[in-house]
């Protein structure tokens, strides 16, 4: 009988501490996008949003992204700063072009030191959103993924691999449309794809399996077939993370 006493109570413990821990996860996140022409295609932090929806999950955001832009043209233009001061974000998911040569490394590097210790002096996350080349300099890629790996290893920034995504997604399709007419900017799918890394970057979700694929806003373009494999290719690129 005793036995049964404690079984019971020990159940009802893990009920209420249930209970609690899913009450007390974060239903509403707040995100400045920092970028160029990379976060505003096809309505990037919109995507996001909209991953966020399926999944129980409001997204707020605010977004400062502007043609050819660098960090360094954010960081001397001054917006962000004066945004991060009005605004209450959880995170801030900086982008600049694919930073694959060396000095666009040092460049990436050196901003996103100084906007880490902005992001840190206001209790705000810093997410690098890794990009990727044109296609006529997809023999960069590899130096793209290592120019942004290391910047957020360096600064203990967090990693929105798109990147590194759309690499794997080749490896499972090689003919897979991640590119939109101009062969750098993304497509839809390539928009997707770097969504559902930044999704997961900024949740810790453990899959994908809460999209509602036939509500989605972007199901005709995408099929099924096509988005498993872009799910395979964001929770790959971020198993170690």
């Amino acid at each position: 009988m005793r036995s049964h006493i404690i079984l019971f109570l020990l159940l009802l413990l893990n009920y209420y501490s249930g209970a609690q821990s899913a009450s007390s996860q974060k239903k509403e996140i707040n995100i400045l996008f920092v970028g160029n022409s990379l976060t505003y295609s096809n309505n990037l932090p919109e995507l996001v949003k909209e991953l966020g929806k399926d999944d129980g999950v409001e997204i707020r955001y605010s977004s400062l992204s502007f043609p050819d832009y660098s960090l360094e043209d954010h960081w001397n233009v001054g917006k962000v700063q004066h945004e991060l001061d009005k605004g209450d974000y959880d995170f801030m998911i900086a982008q600049q072009g694919p930073s694959a040569l060396p000095e666009s490394q040092v460049l990436l590097l050196e901003y996103t030191k100084k906007f880490k210790q902005l992001c840190d002096s206001k209790k705000i996350k810093l997410a690098l959103y890794m990009v990727w080349p044109s296609k006529a300099r997809s023999f960069d890629l590899d130096n793209v993924i290592y120019s942004y790996t290391h910047a957020a290893d360096e600064t203990k920034s967090m990693l929105c691999p798109a990147g590194l995504a759309w690499k794997n997604a080749w490896a499972l399709d090689t003919s897979l449309a991640l590119y939109g007419a101009d062969n750098f900017h993304p497509g839809i799918a390539g928009s997707v794809l770097a969504a559902l890394t930044i999704y997961k970057t900024v949740t810790g979700i453990n899959n994908f399996d809460f999209i509602r694929y036939d509500n989605i806003s972007w199901h005709t373009d995408i099929s099924k077939e096509k988005l498993d494999i872009l799910k395979q290719a964001a929770m790959a690129s971020l198993k170690k993370q």
